[in-house]
């Protein structure tokens, strides 16, 4: 207590507060003062300043605590409430009463901290629709999210590299301490390389409209499932850390799953939210972006340790954090590479997307989905269903063709990150899956087609009752049996049979591919 400001020690008293909690709580952070009182939130920015963020003055606190309350309601309109001043009279210290405003503070709703992703991450909690369900709100978030020619600018690898050079200058007091030399040595060289050697990557996703106005601090800790999924505390400090390629953005969540040792959750989000945004273009973007969020992770809690107005307990503890994530940043670098082709064929309803995504945690695969392709090319949401007549609209063979190249292109350019991939569509035609064939030998990777079998009255029960983003439907199976080639020249040693009458077993795939 003694350590801390008078306005500080004064808030932590409930009689400050006029809803009188019970009980006040002090969380710190390097950048705030969090006040939880069970019903509000009291957010006061510190007046500090560490290069990337200025909050010296109360002007500067109030336009970012402005901007923060603007910026969050785009995800959480019902958390972010106001900004209300704080004044002082005669040395006392009020909400909103006389006296000159000393300082501001951010109001918002308390949520329930057992319903905090990370809490329920703990607890075995998250389901699958859980994660489907958040994916696709970033992903309708991202294409919404504001972008102009000055906002595509920070994609360019010239604009990105003044992060990067930043972590590195700004860790270089913390070799030997949080990040070993050696480590820090390999991680800055690969960065500033994948910068320089990969600049129409960056080029081509600020062309392609990838760069907005996103969040740029998505982890587990700012997300929360209470009656609907809400996502707190964006960056509003600095704009270059929220202009960004979604990448970035969606490469921090999936860091800190992984950070979790939740490695199968964080796969499951990034195939649906390719499927939910159609971007699979991010791939190669992801391991350059995982390392950049580990990095950052590791040098924003590196700060903690140089605090004296943090208890000395937490500097220690932030000094350990630290160089966990500086150790999953040099692992994100050192992993060995294994790309791996497989491909799905069989009739619609017959289990192929449910077991591409089931297998693909286990591999950790990129889904490359027909259906969510079919509609980003035309412009659609995954979701929007189209039941066309059979082989017309988006289902003519002219659409078909220009969609099985597209999963082939994208396919071509994960392998060459090393990065396994499943394409799960129907493969009905011989020429679909000689292309396949071609690719897989092209690139020299091992392949496998998964033939989904099951009985044809589950098949019917399936389609009637289907609420997957697929069209495929009842009216239209007779007409898709009659047409569908079966697999036979595919060799007998890259094809496998699989049952999807239950839960297919992924065993004898798993072994076949060396994993078990």
């Amino acid at each position: 207590m003694g350590d801390l400001p008078p306005l500080i020690r004064a808030m932590l008293s409930p009689s400050f507060y006029p809803h009188r909690p019970k009980r006040v709580e002090l969380l710190q952070t390097h950048i705030s003062y969090v006040f939880l009182t069970g019903e509000l939130v009291y957010k006061v920015k510190k007046p500090v300043d560490f290069g990337f963020l200025d909050f010296t003055t109360l002007e500067k606190r109030r336009h970012f605590s402005e901007e923060e309350l603007r910026l969050n309601r785009r995800l959480s309109p019902e958390i972010y409430l106001e900004v209300t001043e704080i004044k002082e009279e005669n040395g006392r210290f009020s909400l909103g009463g006389e006296g000159e405003t000393v300082e501001v503070a951010v109001v918002m709703r308390q949520l329930p901290a057992s319903r905090n992703m990370e809490r329920l991450l703990e607890e075995g909690k998250v389901t699958e629709g859980m994660v489907d369900e958040l994916a696709s709100l970033i992903a309708s978030f991202h294409r919404s999210a504001r972008t102009d020619p000055y906002i595509s600018s920070f994609g360019e690898a010239e604009k990105v590299a003044v992060s990067i050079v930043e972590n590195f200058e700004q860790t270089s007091p913390f070799i030997g301490v949080t990040i070993p030399k050696e480590w820090y040595e390999e991680l800055r060289d690969y960065s500033y390389g994948f910068l320089e050697e990969r600049k129409d990557l960056f080029s081509r996703r600020v062309a392609e409209g990838r760069v907005r106005e996103g969040h740029g601090d998505l982890h587990t800790q700012n997300v929360y499932f209470v009656d609907k999924i809400y996502v707190l505390d964006c960056i509003e400090f600095n704009e270059r850390f929220r202009f960004l390629d979604v990448a970035n953005d969606i490469a921090f969540l999936l860091m800190d799953l992984e950070h979790k040792g939740t490695w199968e959750v964080a796969n499951r989000f990034l195939n649906s939210y390719v499927a939910e945004s159609g971007d699979y273009g991010l791939i190669p973007l992801l391991r350059f972006y995982k390392i950049y969020r580990a990095y950052v992770r590791g040098k924003v809690i590196g700060f903690e340790t140089q605090m004296e107005d943090i208890p000395t307990e937490q500097r220690e503890r932030a000094k350990e954090r630290a160089r966990g994530y500086f150790a999953l940043a040099y692992r994100y670098l050192t992993e060995r590479k294994r790309p791996l082709l497989l491909a799905t064929t069989g009739i619609i309803g017959s289990g192929k997307s449910h077991l591409s995504l089931k297998l693909a945690p286990k591999i950790g695969a990129v889904v490359l989905r027909s259906d969510a392709l079919r509609k980003a090319l035309v412009g659609l949401s995954p979701r929007e269903k189209r039941h066309e007549p059979f082989l017309q609209g988006i289902y003519h063979p002219e659409m078909t063709k220009r969609v099985y190249e597209e999963m082939i292109r994208h396919a071509r350019e994960i392998l060459e990150e090393g990065v396994p991939v499943i394409l799960d569509g129907s493969f009905s035609k011989r020429e679909q899956r000689r292309k396949v064939l071609e690719l897989a030998s092209e690139g020299g990777y091992p392949y496998l087609f998964l033939h989904t079998q099951c009985p044809l009255p589950l098949i019917e029960e399936r389609l009637r009752g289907r609420e997957d983003i697929s069209d495929g439907r009842l009216e239209i199976l007779p007409s898709h049996l009659d047409s569908y080639e079966p697999p036979e020249e595919i060799p007998r040693d890259h094809l496998m049979e699989v049952s999807t009458e239950g839960d297919p077993s992924l065993g004898p795939i798993l072994q076949f591919l060396g994993l078990k």
